[in-house]
């Protein structure tokens, strides 16, 4: 099937185009024309050059396509009418785009920070059918689009999706901009280490995967889901890096008390299930271990 994919260049573009390459997909990918395309000449077929939120790009990238993957982001739209404008008009007129071109799919990639507030009377558990209560620009555009997507497959029968991942971790093909990778570097240079930060990650080929498994799966139609794979402290990370690098780092503890929710991850859990990949969200410490090693290495 011919996939259109909007930021195809990046972290998780770039991974989500090798894994649909992988799955006999062709990739059409939107990049600018600032974006650097060696990492993925091999991989994607098509490039198309121009803004995500550009009605001629994207009727361009969207022609023909069976499916299109929205994945790009304008990070740089940092206040509410300006984040409106792009992330959240931009995303519904490519909706509109592929809708109107004919695709028989339209899979977002969404985020946890769409479900930053929790109502105590979910318990804390988060779940797929949780209020999107976002805390953030960023969150707010993510839940916006979101409602949207609900709608679409309801007044059109449109198959659309959003897959909502946590941290995303993995080696960044822009490698300054791996996840921890200026602690990992502290660590190698027998650095002390002092953070409390903690949050919930998710490693960028279960992202990938998710996006590239769900192409052409008629049960995903409708439907949000949560790739969160654990809960962790970057305190953890550094020990980990001490150990890989045979550091003499001083690492504080600096543990809190640990999550104030948990992601209910079971469906889409259940979905990699069904496609035959048993360590997607289940990679734990181990995962973190062998990144750090893969990343240090690098360094």
């Amino acid at each position: 099937m011919l996939v259109a994919l909007t930021g195809v260049s990046g972290f998780i573009g770039a991974y989500t185009a090798k894994a649909l390459q992988g799955r006999g997909h062709q990739v059409r990918g939107l990049v600018r024309s600032s974006s650097k395309r060696q990492h993925i000449e091999g991989v994607v077929a098509e490039f198309v050059v121009g803004e995500f939120d550009d009605p001629a790009a994207q009727r361009q990238l969207v022609a023909g396509a069976g499916a299109v993957i929205h994945n790009a982001v304008a990070w740089d739209a940092r206040d509410a009418v300006r984040n409106f404008e792009v992330n959240v008009l931009g995303s519904l007129r490519l909706l509109e785009a592929a809708r109107a071109a004919g695709a028989q799919q339209f899979v977002f990639v969404s985020s946890v920070a769409a479900l930053s507030e929790i109502s105590d009377e979910w318990g804390g558990e988060i779940t797929e059918t949780h209020p999107t209560w976002p805390g953030s620009l960023y969150g707010a555009a993510k839940a916006a689009v979101e409602s949207h997507l609900k709608a679409y497959h309801h007044a059109h029968g449109l198959n659309t999706s959003a897959w909502r991942p946590a941290a995303v971790y993995g080696v960044d093909p822009n490698l300054d901009r791996s996840q921890w990778l200026g602690l990992i570097r502290d660590v190698k240079q027998n650095k002390p280490i002092d953070t409390p930060q903690g949050g919930k990650i998710t490693h960028v080929q279960d992202v990938a995967d998710a996006l590239a498994l769900a192409v052409g799966d008629a049960s995903t139609a409708g439907q949000f889901y949560n790739l969160v794979d654990r809960y962790l402290y970057w305190q953890d990370v550094a020990e980990i890096a001490r150990d890989v690098a045979d550091s003499s780092s001083r690492v504080n503890d600096r543990r809190g008390s640990g999550p104030k929710n948990e992601f209910d991850c079971a469906k889409a859990i259940a979905f990699f299930d069904r496609h035959g990949n048993g360590q997607a969200l289940r990679r734990g410490t181990e995962g973190v271990r062998a990144y750090v090693r893969e990343l240090a290495g690098l360094l």
